[in-house]
């Protein structure tokens, strides 16, 4: 008979552990990722290697009992971290169609015990055989009643414990044996592919751990001895990430199962029968008194064996510091917790090198009509999934595309280089209009013409000529211009510095960086050794830069906000914008970036009243005994629409006037005009934060509750707008704007 075994499953697998999960989870990569710490993990081994295999490279186990004690013991040079124990289930298993169906009923019977020659499975053997003889003794079997079969193989091989069982596979079905002796996913393995029957009375491993001879039970986190305080430091990240996925998995069973499967290469539905139940409370990694005596007694059995050559207390082994350090990383909030979805899969690879490289060419608007007509057919485009992809987080790579083969990324690229040079009046309705299809797409470009009006202020010649050509050709600007903590820009810590040779070296941090996972170049804000801000055009795949999407908001949740690391960056020249001269005379410029602000949120606000008017016509039901057939004859429900309407139309008349005064002071630029477009605008960036808020949340008031079934989603109008404009807090503008009505002085902004 020949039996072919589909499965990665070995005889004895690993237990899961929270090291593993916490990679599974992700959480542990993007934290090494922002730090530009390499991470290498291997599953088959557990171990995680933390550096680039240099000399500063070091690595964490998380290993069985034996191997762990041999490593510190035998190398002398790791110490404990963390300790669990972990029942893995151990069966008697019988054909479906055998009489047998107790422990009392195997006297007489040839019991099949699984055996690759390896000094672990001998371990195991010992432990199973200890466990069977008692279970034996417990039913009124002595141990001469049965009879015992090594079910060996030709190998003794760890890279093919597959074909152990196999072999207890053939040895059930040739009736070599009438039972066997199996454990963990061996034991689901020949549960579910061969319908074996556990007998009952022997059910091993749900909790029970008195025995300390089960050598899989006793788990072990060991790191090296000797660690630099940088090292020491990295170390409790990791533990930390590892703790924080334990108390994960306890609220989270389902979903640990499958990441735990996933891990290991077994089906979901084997965890918790190769498993205790109790499988995510074992995850625990706390080296508790209980734990280390275990492990103690454990290898006080080891050396009575004779595996040991020296017979040393492990319990010196324990670097409790490590573990205490790690628990104060978790409180004091530095370590990120597990959240509600899924770690991006862009926050731990970067965006496939084709979303960039395969598009069709750009095309050129040729004004401003053109460019109205193209957004409002983009915006008719992006429509249809908006919904679904704030729902899901499908981040709108398609739809980027698209927004630069249409023309609308050159948009404000002057005419006397081949672009449209559209006004900000237009600018500011293509705005709503793609924001009222879609905040979040609406949002992503607005870095990107910013930096697009920061090249024409104070780029150069040559500098205008090359990027406003690479902004035709359908380049996106990112951006990388806040830091976590920052207070002012004076106090930013990304810095550039020559590096000697008539180029420059950027570093620093920087988050909320909107739109920069999607674009060829990331323009960066740092300041130069003179203290001065500038602006440095960085390439998205040069050396040294990282883009992370790690960005978690409740609202604008395809915008990927998320990270920008830059390590040792090389800048030319060329590529570098003094950003700090825009400020030196009158300019708009800070009021050209807000008004772009104020439209999405106009635009939001629009989206979230047609949504409401919408519901309130075909969903809602009109009060009760009101004698209405519709909601929408309801004379309150008209009355509190006129009233969002004005506050609406109010705010769009505001945001107009706001863009033309704008365009006005661009014709002829001094302090009065500046003055006037940026008070205008601060007006406008208020009152719009005021109306889309009270719209958004308005919006379930008209519409009843039935419009707050997640099915509808409508809450992203109220999540898109609260998010986003808190970004500059609204507030801040009645003080600018109070100046001038009260002591007729214009706000200047400054850097």
């Amino acid at each position: 008979m020949s039996i072919q075994l589909h499965t990665q499953a070995k005889l004895n697998d690993p237990i899961p552990g929270a090291l593993g999960l916490a990679w599974q989870i992700g959480e542990l990569q993007v934290d090494f990722r922002r730090r530009g710490i390499l991470l290498t993990y291997a599953p088959e081994r557990g171990e995680l290697t933390v550096g680039d295999h240099s000399e500063e490279a070091f690595s964490i186990r998380y290993e069985n009992a034996f191997s762990a004690i041999g490593s510190i013991l035998k190398e002398d040079d790791r110490t404990i971290a963390g300790i669990s124990i972990q029942d893995r289930r151990d069966y008697i298993l019988v054909l479906p169609d055998s009489k047998r169906r107790k422990l009392e009923d195997l006297r007489g019977a040839v019991i099949g015990v699984p055996y690759a020659q390896e000094t672990f499975d001998e371990l195991w053997r010992a432990a199973a055989m200890h466990d069977l003889e008692s279970a034996l003794y417990g039913a009124g079997i002595a141990r001469n009643d049965v009879s015992l079969k090594d079910l060996g193989t030709d190998t003794g091989k760890a890279a093919d414990r597959g074909a152990v069982t196999r072999r207890v596979m053939e040895a059930l079905l040739r009736g070599e044996a009438d039972a066997v002796l199996v454990s963990g996913i061996s034991g689901f393995a020949l549960q579910n592919w061969l319908g074996a029957r556990p007998l009952e009375g022997f059910h091993r491993g749900a909790d029970q751990w008195e025995g300390f001879l089960s050598a899989a039970k006793v788990q072990v986190l060991t790191i090296p001895a000797g660690l630099s305080a940088e090292q020491q430091a990295a170390a409790d990240r990791v533990l930390a990430h590892a703790i924080a996925a334990s108390q994960w998995a306890i609220g989270h069973r389902a979903e640990a199962n499958r990441l735990i499967a996933r891990e290991m290469g077994i089906p979901e539905t084997a965890v918790e029968v190769a498993y205790s139940a109790n499988l995510h409370a074992q995850l625990d990694l706390e080296p508790t008194t209980e734990k280390l005596e275990a492990l103690e007694q454990y290898k006080q059995f080891l050396f009575s064996r004779r595996f040991l050559a020296r017979n040393a207390g492990v319990k010196d082994a324990l670097d409790a510091q490590r573990f205490h350090a790690a628990r104060l990383l978790i409180e004091s909030g530095q370590i990120e917790l597990p959240g509600m979805e899924p770690v991006s899969p862009y926050a731990l690879a970067d965006v496939p090198r084709s979303f960039f490289t395969d598009r069709p060419p750009a095309h050129i608007l040729s004004g401003d009509k053109e460019a109205l007509e193209a957004a409002k057919s983009y915006a008719a485009w992006i429509k249809d999934g908006e919904s679904d992809r704030d729902r899901y987080r499908q981040l709108p790579f398609e739809q980027l595309k698209q927004l630069a083969a249409s023309g609308l990324l050159g948009l404000m690229v002057p005419k006397a280089y081949g672009g449209p040079g559209i006004s900000v009046f237009t600018l500011t309705e293509i705005f709503k209009i793609i924001s009222a299809a879609d905040g979040s797409l609406g949002q992503i470009p607005q870095n990107h013409h910013f930096f697009v009006k920061t090249v024409e202020l104070v780029g150069t010649e040559e500098q205008k000529a090359f990027f406003f050509s690479e902004v035709l050709k359908g380049a996106q600007f990112g951006n990388a211009l806040a830091e976590r903590g920052l207070k002012s820009y004076n106090e930013m810590s990304t810095r550039l510095k020559s590096d000697g040779k008539g180029g420059y070296r950027l570093s620093g941090t920087k988050y909320y960086a909107t739109g920069a996972l999607y674009s060829h170049w990331i323009p960066v804000s740092a300041l130069d050794e003179s203290n001065k801000r500038i602006t440095a055009m960085v390439p998205r795949h040069a050396e040294g830069v990282t883009v992370i999407d790690d960005w978690s908001g409740v609202g604008q949740r395809t915008t990927a906000s998320g990270s920008v690391i830059l390590r040792d960056v090389e800048v030319p020249q060329a590529h570098i914008l003094p950003h700090w001269k825009i400020f030196e005379p009158p300019q708009i410029f800070a009021a050209f970036g807000q008004i772009m602000h104020a439209a999405i949120d106009v635009g939001i606000a629009q989206a979230a009243l047609a949504d409401a008017a919408w519901f309130v016509r075909e969903k809602t039901r009109p009060p009760l005994k009101s004698g209405l057939e519709r909601a929408s004859d309801d004379p309150d429900q008209i009355r509190r629409f006129g009233e969002l309407g004005i506050r609406l139309h109010a705010a769009e008349a505001l945001l107009e006037k706001a863009a033309r005064l704008i365009d006005e002071a661009e014709q002829e630029l001094n302090a009065e005009s500046a003055g006037r477009a940026t008070l205008a605008v601060d007006s406008a960036k208020y009152f719009a934060t005021e109306v889309a808020i009270e719209v958004t949340n308005a919006l379930f008031e008209v519409a009843g509750s039935a419009s707050m079934d997640q099915k509808y989603n409508l809450d992203r109008h109220w999540r898109n707008v609260r998010i986003h404009t808190l970004h500059d807090p609204a507030r801040l503008k009645l003080h600018h704007t109070g100046s001038w009505f009260l002591n007729g002085i214009y706000h200047e902004y400054k850097i």
